[in-house]
């Protein structure tokens, strides 16, 4: 992702509905044993989400990769306490059994990153027990501009995600799309985006929206992903996982 796109990112998402829906539902997700946990998230990207985890749990142990510099530096000023290195999820620079969790939100859908691999070495770098959190783009046909903007190179259907997981030996808790109300809107706005002549560089779609807006978006997405922790929903324009680590 251009440093362009990340100053973008960073400018929106501690506002922004989806990455507000998103990130409460992922923290909600963390239930932690003992309160000196330890977390990775595998492209930490801006910091967003590592600092939503830091609010919840004060006494984590974070840690956060990126392969960015500059979103290293966006990361970093937002003085989480958290041990922050520059590294690809296909070779994570720690031991077998390092974390407790691991999250990686939007990444192994990048355009260069072997998704077979990243998941391996979640696996490896997960202690037995541990649990891995993942977001990814779903169904192909939901590519636009967005997508090249955010260097987003394939979606996933549940049965990739499925297999994806399970070859890496994970046990798969839960996997369910999510923002499905809004996908009707959104495939229409992506593929009229396919049809524009590219005169210039792709942008993505996040901005800034009308307060009332947000509010009534991040409440339907919200409850969206409290629904699935009951049923699994049959479509969306995301996937999220729920894997543990039982070998």
């Amino acid at each position: 992702m251009s440093p362009d796109e990340h100053d973008i990112m960073r400018s929106v998402e501690d506002h922004y509905w989806w990455y507000q829906a998103l990130r409460q539902h992922v923290t909600e997700s963390i239930e932690p044993i003992v309160p000196k946990f330890s977390l990775l998230d595998a492209g930490c990207g801006t910091g967003g989400m590592l600092a939503t985890v830091r609010q919840k749990f004060p006494n984590a142990k974070l840690t956060g990769i990126d392969e960015s510099e500059h979103a290293l530096e966006l990361t970093a000023s937002r003085n989480t306490d958290t041990r922050l290195l520059r590294a690809s999820v296909h070779e994570l620079p720690f031991p077998a059994a390092a974390f407790d969790y691991v999250l990686s939100i939007d990444v192994w859908s990048h355009a260069g990153v072997d998704d077979s691999l990243a998941a391996h070495e979640t696996h490896r770098v997960l202690r037995f027990g541990g649990k891995l959190i993942l977001n990814l783009a779903a169904f192909e046909f939901l590519k636009g501009a967005h997508d090249c903007a955010v260097d987003v190179d394939r979606r996933y259907t549940s049965r990739q995600v499925r297999a994806l997981l399970q070859g890496a030996g994970f046990e798969i808790e839960r996997l369910t799309y999510w923002n499905a109300a809004l996908a009707p809107p959104i495939a229409l706005l992506r593929w009229l985006s396919r049809l524009r002549p590219r005169v210039e560089e792709p942008r993505s779609d996040f901005q800034r929206l009308p307060a009332p807006v947000n509010a009534v978006l991040k409440r339907v997405a919200a409850l969206e992903l409290s629904a699935s922790r009951h049923v699994s929903l049959p479509f969306g324009t995301s996937l999220l996982a729920v894997a543990r680590k039982n070998g």
